[in-house]
């Protein structure tokens, strides 16, 4: 009997390294699906290097699979952007990276959320690290024109994607804590706007 006992336990022990090393890009995919209406509250501050300033946004965002992300500033002004997955193939990085910011993030939780993974895989090389409660994922343009205007972009969460930082040329960063992250219900998907806003 304490022999099986001991046998047991040396089969879960080699089976943890296992386990650790189970949580890969389809299991975060899958983590991420398995709420398919999401809304919250999103945090965004920008640092711009050749003039050392910040500058910070809030307001909030809603998504709906294979639908939209609808981004709503509120501070320091009102402003709404709802981007759809057909729009999101064309929110690529501006000339002035100071104007990169909402769609490139709209962008981005579109193919996180849905799925898209094939998407950023054409673009960026991707590293995952940590486990379905705490992970990081990095992302590195391939591309050396996008390059140019992208260092990276590093996303991290465990439920839900909490945190989403994107470095540009010359210096510039953005930032993305998103909070009070809640499913959407019925009722508030049909409330959602559905015209696009540029």
């Amino acid at each position: 009997m304490m022999r099986r006992l001991i046998a047991y336990i040396c089969l879960g022990l080699v089976g943890l390294p296992l386990a650790a090393h189970a949580f890969d890009r389809q299991a975060l995919q899958e983590r991420l699906e398995q709420t398919p209406a999401l809304q919250g509250h999103f945090t965004q501050t920008r640092w711009l290097a050749d003039v050392d300033t910040t500058l910070e946004s809030q307001g909030h965002f809603a998504y709906v699979r294979d639908e939209k992300v609808v981004w709503q500033l509120e501070t320091p002004v009102e402003d709404t952007l709802v981007l759809t997955p057909a729009d999101a193939t064309e929110a690529t990085p501006p000339n002035d990276a100071r104007r990169a910011g909402r769609e490139q993030i709209a962008a981005l939780l579109l193919q996180l959320l849905g799925g898209d993974w094939s998407a950023l895989e054409s673009r960026f090389t991707q590293t995952l690290e940590g486990d379905a409660d705490d992970w990081r994922i990095r992302l590195t343009p391939r591309d050396p024109a996008l390059a140019e205007r992208i260092g990276e972009i590093r996303l991290s969460g465990g439920r839900y994607i909490e945190h989403l930082e994107m470095r540009l040329a010359g210096g510039d960063r953005l930032r993305v804590d998103f909070s009070n992250q809640a499913p959407l219900t019925p009722e508030e998907i049909d409330a959602l706007p559905d015209a696009t806003t540029r």
